[in-house]
């Protein structure tokens, strides 16, 4: 990423207060943010945002009624982009939690191309566009794939603004779009983004090795769920009969673990590997109890109450990490005092005792979410240890259900495929 301006960074805007924060933290120079001027209220309240670097921009659907003027925030834009500042804006708008990337709009690339033009685009702006990923935008300690593209050089369209500068607009404009599209996961309906994700749950693994040797191992995931919805679209077009039997399959196979409280990851393991693994499990699970008990006991109402908060306060998921995450940075320290302040008032723990007391809160609580994992996994070996034993009939129909999925998944991938390399070869030609 660049470390100077001027430089305008775009990117979509699935996650409202973690995108910004996400996006800056990766930049080494200070970032100037373009914000709805909603969220700007009293004096005070301005002047603090100010101080964070926001530049307030109205929009038409916060207040139809009245005429919007961005005179004073294009202005702001214009002169920090000659100062050599970076500015952050995300050109969709709105946050929306989905796997697409939304109508962009045209405010970016007025901004770029209006700041080259009073300088006879000799300023140098770049134009840096940036896709975000998120395997679970409201999970605690989720993953972000943060995916950075080639810079845009704003000068290269000083031409057509010079000719037509509504036209060289619209064409800074598509070309973000197009850019951050390539950068995303882009599932066009929340249909297709649904059977995306079971088809990653079930396939995902027999998928790795399509993966290019050369990718990183970061960019596995994103590489595969690009591919998988890719080839979706393919067959929906050319024969969606045979998607939507797909999809009535792996509905009934998904319905069916979760009736028995499995997980497609455990299903395919041979009875002996089952086994051990359950044994080793539990005697891990029964090593870790007191841990797990210590780090629940005095983690869980703190861990919790924000997750409460955010749900009491919105239905809107894309405030759900912020609301969180604020109230998480109170819960935590609170409740860790008075922990400490009741262990010193009843046991008498001080000096050396009372610090390694406090130091085990947070690593207790770590630990119990770790060992919540490990507890899932084993009951599932167990559940299918028991049908091992006692429901082979159960069992052998589930696996079967599986079996035909992943046959016809592969039969489509090799189809699909080969598709792809005639489509390269035509495009070469």
């Amino acid at each position: 990423m660049p470390k100077q301006g001027p430089l305008l960074v775009v990117s979509n805007h699935p996650n409202t207060f973690m995108d910004p924060v996400v996006t800056a933290s990766l930049l080494q120079q200070q970032v100037y943010f373009i914000a709805k001027s909603t969220v700007f209220g009293s004096g005070f309240q301005n002047w603090v945002l100010r101080q964070m670097h926001l530049i307030p921009i109205q929009r038409r659907e916060d207040n139809p009624q009245q005429e919007v003027n961005n005179a004073e925030a294009f202005a702001a834009s214009f002169k920090a982009l000659q100062e050599d500042k970076t500015l952050l804006i995300f050109p969709e708008g709105n946050s929306f939690n989905q796997r697409r990337l939304r109508k962009i709009k045209t405010g970016a690339a007025r901004i770029a191309l209006g700041a080259e033009a009073e300088h006879n685009f000799s300023l140098g702006i770049k134009i840096l566009p940036v896709g975000l990923n998120y395997s679970a935008p409201t999970r605690f300690r989720s993953d972000v794939f943060v995916n950075v593209g080639e810079p845009i050089e704003v000068a290269d369209y000083a031409a057509a603004y010079q000719q037509d500068g509504s036209s060289a607009v619209q064409a800074l404009t598509e070309t973000m779009r197009q850019r951050l599209e390539s950068l995303i996961i882009h599932t066009p309906t929340d249909e297709e983004d649904e059977l995306a994700r079971q088809i990653e749950a079930v396939y995902k693994e027999e998928l790795s090795a399509t993966i290019p040797a050369t990718a990183p191992a970061y960019a596995h995931d994103f590489l595969l769920t690009r591919e998988i919805i890719k080839s979706i679209n393919y067959f929906s077009r050319v024969s969606p009969e045979r998607v939507s039997s797909l999809k009535q399959k792996i509905s009934a196979y998904q319905l069916e673990l979760t009736r028995l409280r499995l997980h497609d990851a455990v299903v395919g393991k041979g009875s002996p590997a089952v086994f051990w693994q359950s044994i080793i499990g539990a005697l891990l699970l029964a090593l870790g109890l007191p841990v797990f008990l210590f780090g629940l006991l005095h983690n869980y109402v703190p861990y919790l109450i924000p997750s409460k908060v955010a749900r009491a306060a919105t239905d809107e998921e894309e405030w759900y990490a912020l609301m969180m995450l604020t109230v998480g940075m109170f819960a935590f320290p609170i409740f860790y005092a008075l922990e400490t302040w009741l262990v010193f008032e009843w046991l008498g723990l001080t000096g050396s005792s009372i610090l390694a007391y406090l130091v085990a809160l947070p690593f207790s609580g770590f630990f119990a979410l770790g060992y919540w994992g490990m507890l899932q996994k084993t009951q599932a070996h167990w559940v299918l240890l028991r049908l091992f034993v006692k429901r082979k009939d159960t069992l052998a129909k589930l696996r079967l259900q599986r079996a035909c999925i992943i046959q016809e998944l592969e039969q489509a991938k090799q189809e699909y495929l080969q598709h792809a390399k005639h489509l390269h070869v035509s495009r070469e030609q």
